[in-house]
């Protein structure tokens, strides 16, 4: 079974352009042998973490190139590149820092690199948190095949039946940075903040249950980040495995927070630029940003529980403008106009331009506050369902289908866009 994943996820990868293979072998094949010969030998283990990133930062830059004003030919970005990138790095240095021994099979660590789900959206696996259950022998579970398949389904509900109905209204606001700003503005970024959690913690709930399906266990990326009363507690709900992964690797060899309080302040700007050019040269600002809100968190906390958490999604919302739209211009203008254009009560009379009539309005009303109440208690109902008996989750796998087939894109008829993740 290991060798057909294998095999089907270096077919699968090759499918979206050969070019890809060419970039990801090159980064297992330096990082591989590096860690098998290079124990101890310092200059290969950096050199080759060199090569690595250099080639993820020029992709970065290149990408975004015309967003600076410069004009450079059509280059394949490859899939996943920021991704298998931070595992292959993280392996190479945890290997040189013996927290385990290198795998000694250029096939396992292949796996490791290239095996799809996650290639396409994350999370980023950490080699000691994987392995284990990547190499297991797959067994037949009737069970665990049937949470997998649940996982899966609540994946597409999110994706679906939330997510893209909010890309309906956000491709209407976003389409003319002309007539939709200020109140319209505002709008897109509370709505986007849901559409990207939605989209984006679909997609991993997908990657998981897909992985269960194989007897693959992989870590949670999300544990209700907009519950979060600070963007500090935010950053270690949201994208879980980037942050722990920017943690180990870039704020703690900088020093953490063991030289001081500036010297902890400068550390923490700095590995969310980091954090800002791993998502792509145009979100070094919003890097910056969330660094210093991050720094400085008293700026932003109140006394109150629930007005932090309202603070919070202010400010995350407001922030994922520079995901919104296209550059960073554009983006600060639609900032600055929901403070300089006060057409708030134009807003509520032409609700209607946002192509959703009122049946669909209320799915979608329901449909997010579905999200919140399972993103409240989400341990105990996973803990629940994981027990029930097997025709009970053959049940809620029929129930959740029916769900996805009325409420989901076909029954409105707009089309899938790609996860927004897998842009980066």
């Amino acid at each position: 079974m290991n060798v057909l994943i294998l095999i089907l996820s270096i077919l699968i990868y090759a499918s979206f352009g050969l070019t890809n293979l060419v970039y990801i072998l090159f980064s297992a094949l330096t990082t591989f042998f590096a860690a098998k010969y290079g124990k101890g030998k310092k200059p290969i283990v950096i050199l080759t973490i060199v090569a690595n990133l250099a080639i993820l930062v020029f992709l970065k830059v290149y990408f975004y190139a015309e967003n600076f004003g410069l004009s450079l030919p059509n280059i394949l970005v490859p899939i996943g590149v920021s991704y298998y990138t931070m595992q292959v790095i993280s392996y190479l240095v945890d290997v040189y820092k013996g927290k385990y021994e290198a795998q000694q099979s250029l096939g396992k660590y292949l796996m490791y690199v290239i095996y799809i789900p996650y290639l396409i959206i994350g999370p980023i696996n950490r080699y000691d948190q994987i392995s284990e259950s990547l190499y297991a022998k797959k067994k037949w579970d009737t069970n665990r095949i049937l949470n997998g398949g649940i996982r899966i389904l609540w994946g597409a509900f999110k994706k679906l039946v939330i997510a893209g109905r909010l890309s309906m209204i956000l491709a209407v606001i976003t389409a003319d940075t002309t007539k939709y700003t200020g109140a319209y503005a505002l709008l897109a970024m509370l709505l986007y903040s849901i559409q990207l959690y939605a989209d984006f913690s679909g997609g991993i709930d997908i990657v998981i249950g897909v992985s269960k399906l194989f007897g693959i266990n992989m870590k949670e990326n999300f544990d209700a980040p907009y519950l979060a009363q600070n963007l500090k507690e935010f950053w270690r709900r949201w994208h879980i495995g980037l942050s722990s992964w920017l943690k180990d690797y870039v704020y703690i060899p900088l020093g953490g927070n063991r030289k001081g309080k500036l010297r902890t302040k400068i550390n923490v700007v700095i590995t969310f630029v980091v954090s800002g050019l791993w998502h792509g040269a145009n979100y070094l600002l919003w890097g910056l940003i969330h660094g210093i809100c991050v720094a400085f968190p008293q700026f932003l906390t109140t006394k109150w529980k629930y007005l932090n958490r309202v603070i919070n999604y202010l400010v995350v919302s407001f922030t994922w403008a520079f995901f919104i739209w296209p550059t960073t211009k554009i983006a600060l203008q639609m900032m600055g106009s929901v403070f300089t254009n006060w057409n708030y009560g134009e807003l509520f009379t032409n609700l209607s331009v946002f192509g959703l009539d009122i049946a669909n309005g209320i799915v979608l009303v329901i449909s997010i506050l579905a999200l919140a109440i399972f993103d409240t208690k989400k341990d105990k109902i996973i803990l629940i369902l994981s027990n029930k008996k097997v025709a009970t989750k053959l049940a809620i796998i029929g129930t959740v289908s029916m769900l996805v087939l009325i409420f989901g894109i076909y029954g409105i008829g707009f089309e899938v866009n790609d996860f927004i993740y897998s842009r980066f």
